[in-house]
């Protein structure tokens, strides 16, 4: 199962810069729009990317088997092709040539996207639906459209039955107000998993997994003065959280079973598993839903000796000590519940955005990861107010000293973070031992 070796695909991602670059050398709106992108919200072209449209050819053909893509998705008309040992967009091949090429841009919703931008033009497609669609400029032989994509790979706009657009809304409804406030988090996970499944049975699973996510960053988000600032910012260009990365939810031991099942039942896979055992006390499980294109990192403490097992799936007993993110989840309370995310991380350029974020009162801490073809750093953590009773029982079971009780209640402790990641070539891993560095640098005794 732990059969992961991401490699850097050069070759795939060439294929997408040689297409954004003569599309932008073609068409003036994505030119300045690509301007934009970098000046005003710190990030690249290729960020935004949901797909690139070509006409097929033999050489392309040849091209794309060349470099691992592979066809996920066949019409009468199209096929939709992914690469995957890649994190890079879908590439829809028309089945004869045709005189344009395009670009599709994602965003979290086209009317605001039209509205920054002061475009008028049909969007194809119903509100809320699976799939929608705008045009918003066609010159030189490139259209650009923006794309709303909610769990699904196709590329056809999808326009909802009489009463399915009520399902979605009641969806995101139950899951916006479920209760995450209860003293009993056994009975709160229990609920989490039941409405996922309701969830699933009335909109299907990627559109229920999209749903729960976009819920989650919301609740992040509000906690969150970073996630708050560049929101702003990509909101600015009525871009959205679309380049987002992956999301990142702790768990306490005992819970983490009932966290990585509710993510089943949504479609999510167990990807790679992160062991770093003596090395900071901690391990994580990567899950995909690969229909909606979405990526979970778990995190839950971890002793030396379950390194070699699948502890995703396994009762985890608990410990007579915490480490990082046991503390955290003891502080806080579990990450599906009241705390909310650790982390969301998006797609960026990563010297950029530190600069910028900078300028407007959010400090970057050190990167803990700068390899040439991936780089990332957290935002200086939110200090969270916490729970008097949690420091009572923690001080009680003797899991933290009288000193930490008092740094605690008088000062908080680390709560949320932004992270900034920039990938290039098309790698899809984490680097395992730079994480394990971030885990021990952000860990509440010491923050």
């Amino acid at each position: 199962m732990n059969s992961f070796f991401w490699k850097c695909q050069p070759e795939a991602e060439k294929l997408f810069a040689r297409t954004l670059e003569e599309c932008c050398r073609r068409n003036p709106f994505l030119q300045q729009l690509e301007t934009r992108l970098f000046e005003e919200a710190s990030t690249r072209l290729l960020d935004w990317v949901d797909h690139i449209e070509l006409g097929y050819s033999d050489e392309l053909q040849k091209e794309l088997d060349s470099a691992g893509f592979i066809s996920e998705v066949a019409t009468p008309s199209y096929r939709v092709f992914v690469h995957p040992g890649a994190k890079l967009p879908l590439v829809l091949v028309k089945d004869q040539s045709h005189p344009f090429i395009g670009v599709g841009l994602a965003v979290e919703s086209i009317a605001d996207f039209l509205m920054c931008q002061n475009i008028s033009c049909w969007i194809e497609g119903s509100p809320y639906s699976q799939f929608r669609r705008a045009t918003v400029s066609k010159e030189q032989g490139v259209s650009v459209s923006v794309v709303e994509r909610r769990g699904v790979l196709s590329m056809e706009p999808v326009v909802l039955r009489e009463g399915e657009v009520d399902k979605i809304l009641v969806a995101y409804e139950l899951w916006q107000t479920r209760d995450r406030t209860l003293d009993n988090e056994d009975e709160e996970l229990l609920d989490a998993i039941r409405i996922a499944e309701e969830l699933v049975e009335s909109v299907g699973q990627g559109m229920a997994a999209w749903i729960v996510l976009d819920v989650e960053r919301r609740y992040w988000q509000a906690k969150n003065r970073a996630g708050q600032v560049q929101k702003c910012r990509q909101d600015h260009l009525g871009m959205g959280w679309a380049n987002h990365d992956h999301h990142t939810f702790r768990s306490s031991r005992k819970q983490f079973r009932s966290l990585v099942r509710m993510f089943e039942i949504l479609g999510f896979h167990a990807r790679e598993r992160f062991y770093a055992g003596l090395e900071a006390g901690w391990g994580a499980q990567v899950m995909e839903q690969k229909e909606a294109r979405l990526v979970l990192f778990l995190d839950v403490d971890l002793a030396p000796e379950e390194l070699d097992i699948d502890f995703a799936h396994l009762i985890l007993n608990e410990r007579k000590e915490l480490g990082t993110i046991g503390l955290w989840c003891a502080l806080h309370g579990e990450s599906i519940l009241k705390s909310g995310m650790h982390h969301l991380e998006a797609q960026f350029d990563f010297d950029k955005l530190s600069q910028d974020l900078d300028l407007n009162g959010v400090k970057v801490m050190a990167p803990f990861t700068n390899l040439p073809y991936l780089r990332q750093a957290f935002t200086v953590g939110e200090r969270w107010k916490v729970d008097q009773k949690r420091i009572e029982q923690l001080l009680t079971k003797g899991l933290i000293t009288k000193e930490q009780a008092k740094k605690f209640k008088e000062e908080g402790a680390i709560g949320s973070h932004l992270e900034n990641l920039e990938r290039k070539e098309g790698f899809k891993g984490f680097n395992q031992r730079s994480v394990s560095d971030i885990i021990h640098r952000t860990d509440p005794r010491g923050a």
